[in-house]
C-alpha cells in the first residue's frame, strides 16, 4: 500500500468553517421540530425605477457557507481529493450518516458524487462504534483487486455511547488502524448529553496524532440553528444538507474517474420501526441505491448559478433557518456563491429513545 503523508498542525484539522449570516428573517412558521421555511416574498419593481423596499412580512434565508477545513494556523487543510489514490470512498455511520443515505434523502450522494467519488454509505441506526469493525469485516477484504478497494473513508460514529470512554477509543483505534494508510474523515459528535464531551475528546486526541485522518467538527456545526431536530441530535433536512456538503468540502474533487452512489450493504433500519420518517428524515422504499429513496417531494428554489467545490478550495451554501451563529469571521452577502432553499414540504420530529444495556454497565441508544 502507498505510504501517505499529510501536512497537519500540531493538534487536528479544525472543522469545516461553517458561518450563518441572516439576510433578515422571520423564522419558520412550523411547530417545535419544523425545518420547513415559507417562501420568499418577491421584491415588488416598477419599471425605471427599482426595487421597491422590501415588504414587512417577506422572509430573507439565513444562509450557512460551508468551506473547506482549515488547519489551527488558518491555512487550508489538504483535501482527501489531493492524497486517496483512488475514487472510491466508504462511510460507516449510525442514524445520522444513515439519514443522507440514498435510501432516505440521498444527499450524501448528491453532493459527493458530482465530486467524481463512488460512494457507499454504511450506516445502520442505534449502532455503537463496534458496528465500524463489523462493516470492515465484510466491506475491507485483504483478498480485493485494486479496483474494489476503498480508497479513502469517512467515520461518524459515538452517537451511541456506552459511557465507557477506553472500551470506546479501543473500537475506534482499530477501526482506524484497518483503514490507514487511506486518507480519512472523522466527525465529532453532538454533544446532547453531558458525557458525550468523552467521545470528541478520544476522537480529537486520535485525530491529532495520526497524519491520515482529517477531524470534521460536527459538533460545532450542530449547534448552528437550524441544523438538529428538536431531540438536539437528528439533522433536519437542512442539517442533513449541510452535514453532507461538510463532508464534501473534505473530500474535495476525486483524483481520477467518474463518480457513483454505490448500493448500501448494511440497510437495516428496524431499530427505529414505525418512525423511521421522523429520525431519519424520510420514508425509505427499501429498493434502489442510486438517486432518491424518498416517496415524497421537495420544492427546492435554485439561483441561476451553480456550486461545486474546485480542488483549490471554494465554497457551497444552504440555508438554515434561524438567527446569527459564526463560527468564522462573517462573509459579505456578495462572496456567497449561490443560496438554495429549504424544502418546504418535510418536517423532522423527535424520535423515540429507547434503552439497552451492551457490555458498558450503563449504555443509552438513540436511533
Amino acid at each position: 500500500m502507498v505510504q501517505m503523508s499529510r501536512r497537519r498542525s500540531r493538534s487536528a484539522l479544525a472543522a469545516i468553517a461553517v458561518t450563518m449570516m441572516v439576510i433578515a428573517g422571520c423564522g419558520s412558521t412550523g411547530g417545535e421540530g419544523d425545518d420547513t421555511i415559507p417562501p420568499v416574498t418577491p421584491v415588488p419593481t416598477i419599471a425605471g425605477v427599482g426595487a421597491l423596499p422590501a415588504v414587512p412580512s417577506a422572509v430573507r434565508e439565513p444562509v450557512i457557507v460551508v468551506r473547506p477545513p482549515v488547519n489551527e494556523d488558518g491555512t487550508q487543510a489538504q483535501l482527501i481529493g489531493e492524497i486517496a489514490q483512488g475514487n472510491r470512498v466508504l462511510m460507516i455511520g449510525d442514524s445520522i450518516l444513515a439519514s443522507t443515505s440514498s435510501r432516505y434523502g440521498n444527499h450524501m450522494c448528491d453532493a459527493v458524487v458530482p465530486l467524481g467519488w463512488q460512494v457507499a454509505v454504511e450506516a445502520e441506526p442505534s449502532r455503537f462504534v463496534d458496528f465500524g469493525n463489523r462493516v470492515l469485516d465484510k466491506m475491507l477484504r485483504d483478498d480485493a483487486a485494486a479496483e474494489d478497494d476503498w480508497n479513502a473513508a469517512v467515520v461518524f460514529l459515538g452517537s451511541n455511547y456506552g459511557s465507557n470512554a477506553l472500551r470506546y477509543e479501543g473500537e475506534l483505534v482499530k477501526i482506524l488502524d484497518r483503514l490507514s494508510p487511506r486518507p480519512i474523515v472523522l466527525l465529532t459528535v453532538t454533544e446532547y448529553r453531558p458525557n458525550y464531551v468523552e467521545v470528541n475528546e478520544v476522537v480529537n486526541r486520535l485525530g491529532a496524532g495520526r497524519a491520515n485522518v482529517t477531524v470534521l467538527d460536527w459538533k460545532t456545526i450542530s449547534e448552528t440553528p437550524g441544523i438538529l431536530s428538536s431531540d438536539r441530535l437528528h439533522p433536519t433536512d437542512t442539517g442533513r444538507r449541510v452535514l453532507a456538503e461538510s463532508v464534501a468540502a473534505a473530500l474535495g474533487p476525486s483524483p481520477a474517474g467518474i463518480g457513483d452512489c454505490l448500493r448500501s450493504t448494511f440497510r437495516n433500519d428496524s431499530a427505529v420501526g414505525g418512525n423511521s420518517t421522523t429520525v431519519l428524515g424520510r420514508p425509505s422504499t427499501g429498493s434502489g441505491s442510486t438517486g432518491s429513496g424518498a416517496t415524497t417531494t421537495t420544492t427546492v428554489r435554485q439561483s441561476s448559478s451553480t456550486t461545486s467545490v474546485p480542488s483549490g478550495g471554494g465554497t457551497t451554501t444552504t440555508p438554515a433557518p434561524s438567527s446569527t451563529t459564526t463560527s468564522s469571521p462573517t462573509i459579505p452577502a456578495s462572496t456567497v456563491a449561490t443560496t438554495t432553499a429549504a424544502p418546504t414540504t418535510t418536517t423532522t420530529a423527535a424520535p423515540t429513545t429507547t434503552a439497552t444495556t451492551p457490555p458498558p454497565s450503563t449504555t443509552t441508544t438513540v436511533p
